[in-house]
């Protein structure tokens, strides 16, 4: 997450620092929690009894000024969780900082707000034994709290072993508007195919999904509806009977063709698949611009005040479409995707990170550059 402006920091009397370190700890309850494959959550709340507007932040794992949580992470070396924080009250302001067993820091978000979150891939060379959760109570009023939480993320990937066959390595045109182009408004027609999905439900989804692009210039609109039942779940499959469906090349009309299925659709069984696209840059393509994603089985749930995996299908469509327009996973981070309004939807991530559960609306500013750049050049005009 980004850092907040910086402050003007506050220089108390040298008496009140030593009162300050004296009286600060507290503990959260419960003070840790374990995250597993079987226990995918874990939450606490914090109850602090004054502000330490300190802009250096927590300076390491036992800072007595921030309040501790130790969170046992028992899963595969390379697994993702989150790590989230939500004040009580919109004028509270708390920092959160993650540290490794080994005592290095992890990752941290100070954004000014009571609301935090941070990604973190688990590693044992960072050493054996808990994270330490440090939150700092930057600025915050009498009878304040925040409450905690731990995610796991899920066990695959959104895209599994997918887009092995894809023609983009490296970007093939980025574009800004008004510096690259001439700030046009670009028009992005895609045919959508609903297997099993209703048309409401599927407008829904694509309107939702055209969020993502409008902020690049990027005018996303579904050029065709069409129905269809297609048969097995795989992904590949699925792209393929769409290009079947088309003579093998995308209609006439449209620079794109999505299919949303009800289906619970796998990657060589496995069903950690939610979404698959033919090709990165396949809109250079005739008969690479196909893309298949979920609109049915992951729905938003609430956990304390965090409500997670909101707006999942229309983040499939756009991830998926974004890999159309030439949008990398390695060019997405956990930094600019925020926690967004009161529900604190937990989504840290942009929209082309490879986890669903932690996804944003957001391209990263890499992606977006690209996918304006792809849609400028080879969009129909």
């Amino acid at each position: 997450m980004s850092h907040r402006t910086l402050r003007r920091r506050r220089v108390a009397p040298a008496l009140t620092v030593l009162l300050l370190f004296a009286t600060a700890a507290w503990a959260a309850e419960p003070a840790s929690g374990t995250l597993s494959s079987h226990d995918k959550t874990v939450t606490w709340r914090g109850t602090p009894t004054l502000s330490v507007p300190n802009q250096a932040g927590c300076l390491g794992p036992s800072d007595p000024i921030c309040d501790g949580f130790a969170l046992t992470v028992d899963t595969r070396d390379g697994g993702v969780f989150a790590v989230a924080i939500a004040s009580a009250f919109d004028t509270d302001d708390y920092d959160l900082y993650v540290f490794y067993p080994d005592g290095t820091l992890a990752a941290a978000s100070a954004t000014g707000s009571g609301s935090e979150a941070v990604v973190i891939q688990h590693s044992s060379i960072h050493g054996t034994g808990p994270y330490a959760v440090r939150v700092l109570p930057f600025e915050v009023g009498s009878g304040s709290f925040y409450d905690g939480i731990a995610r796991k993320s899920r066990d695959t990937p959104t895209e599994g072993s997918g887009l092995t066959s894809c023609l983009e390595g490296t970007p093939d045109s980025i574009g800004i508007a008004g510096v690259t182009d001439s700030g046009q408004i670009v028009d992005l027609a895609v045919a959508v195919l609903l297997d099993g999905v209703d048309q409401a439900t599927g407008a829904q989804i694509m309107a939702k999904a055209a969020e993502s692009y409008a902020p690049l210039g990027i005018n996303l609109r579904v050029s065709s509806w069409r129905t269809v039942a297609f048969a097995g779940t795989e992904g590949a499959e699925q792209i393929q009977q769409a290009k079947n469906y088309y003579r093998g090349e995308r209609p006439r009309g449209s620079d794109l063709v999505y299919v949303l299925t009800n289906k619970d659709i796998t990657d060589a069984g496995d069903t950690g698949l939610a979404g698959l696209a033919d090709c990165i840059g396949g809109v250079r393509f005739k008969t690479r611009a196909f893309a298949v994603g979920e609109a049915t089985g992951i729905d938003p749930f609430a956990i304390g005040p965090f409500v997670l995996e909101v707006d999942a299908y229309p983040e499939i469509a756009a991830h998926e479409l974004g890999h159309l327009m030439g949008a990398h996973h390695h060019y997405a981070n956990c930094a600019e995707g925020l926690l967004t309004g009161a529900v604190n939807d937990l989504s840290p991530c942009t929209l082309m990170f490879n986890f669903v559960d932690f996804q944003s609306l957001n391209f990263s500013q890499v992606n977006g550059p690209i996918v304006r750049g792809h849609a400028v050049n080879y969009a129909s005009p």
